[in-house]
């Protein structure tokens, strides 16, 4: 889903993790397009914003043809591979998530050693 809109540059806020988040006030939108844009919450994308002027046919075309998908993901593989185990603990909240996680992981690393001994 994309949105591409007339916006105006609201300001900032710094956040403590030296991130920033940043405000935009549009037009009205329709209750379909505050729709479209609610369901966007909290999901990763890109942001453009050109000041002054409309942006252009090829522009608009550059930034449809954007490759997403090494970005569709804003945690690592370690960070992904971590919460789904944490997860796979919580339905089984056998013992303590350290330790379940240190004998997975470890699980996980001698499968792929025994792959190198073949």
């Amino acid at each position: 889903m994309k949105l591409l809109t007339s916006a105006i540059f609201d300001g900032y806020t710094p956040k403590k993790d030296r991130s920033i988040s940043l405000r935009f006030v549009t037009n009205e939108k329709t209750s379909g397009e505050v729709s479209d844009i609610h369901s966007m919450l909290d999901t990763f994308g890109y942001l453009y914003f050109r000041a002054e002027e409309k942006l252009s046919k090829e522009e608009i075309e550059e930034l449809d043809k954007l490759d997403t998908d090494l970005y569709d993901q804003p945690k690592t593989q370690s960070q992904r591979l971590r919460n789904t185990l944490y997860k796979v603990w919580q339905q089984s909240e056998v013992g303590e998530f350290k330790d379940f996680y240190k004998n997975e992981t470890e699980r996980i690393i001698t499968h792929y050693k025994n792959k190198l001994e073949e």
